[in-house]
């Protein structure tokens, strides 16, 4: 492992434990705030696996649609992973910070 390979796993180790001491600091949750908390740390341990020596995941398959490289696919997809992501009441008051829509 290399000195940037162990600066990266003690980053991220570092992560890992400040988010679990949260955890549990924080036991009464909102079951929402909670999901945040544990897709954060599900994020962090593939980070960690990825750095600790079990490689990256898998390239996606190519694609022979020609719309797959296409600009308007690119921000519908993120569009879309921005959706699906949980939103906590901080983002439902003030927004994403976001621009607003042009009509």
């Amino acid at each position: 492992m290399s000195a940037g390979e162990r600066a990266e796993y003690a980053r991220l180790a570092e992560r890992l434990r400040r988010v679990e001491q949260q955890v549990r600091s924080f036991k009464e949750l909102h079951a929402s705030e909670l999901q945040l908390i544990l897709d954060e740390l599900a994020d962090i341990t593939r980070e960690v696996e990825e750095v600790g020596g079990l490689g990256p995941p898998a390239p996606e398959a190519a694609s022979d649609d020609p719309a797959a490289s296409s600009p308007k696919r690119a921000k519908w997809l993120a569009e879309q992973e921005r959706k699906q992501r949980p939103t906590s009441r901080r983002e439902l008051l003030f927004g994403r910070g976001e621009d607003p829509p042009h009509t």
